[in-house]
């Protein structure tokens, strides 16, 4: 059984880019990367709304260490 939300429809393949890019590096999001499961995600609380950034394999890589102990993940791309 399906939800509501889980019924989603994806656009074609070569629709690019697909979301906003990895905050690290940049890189766009396919359609074909978000149907996949090789991007990880950022969940932030801003204010009364859930910020989720999709982070790629090289940047979820590079902060595996952070992401293991809970600490705080570089945002090399970020304003902040």
């Amino acid at each position: 059984m399906l939800e509501d939300m889980d019924a989603f429809p994806l656009p074609p393949p070569d629709a690019q880019p697909f979301g906003p890019p990895c905050p690290g590096c940049g890189r766009a999001r396919t359609a074909a990367d978000a149907a996949g499961v090789a991007w990880s995600s950022r969940h932030t609380a801003d204010g009364a709304e859930t910020v989720v950034e999709f982070v790629c394999p090289a940047c979820t890589r590079a902060d595996i260490g952070q992401i293991e102990t809970g600490l705080p993940t570089s945002r090399r791309g970020s304003a902040a």
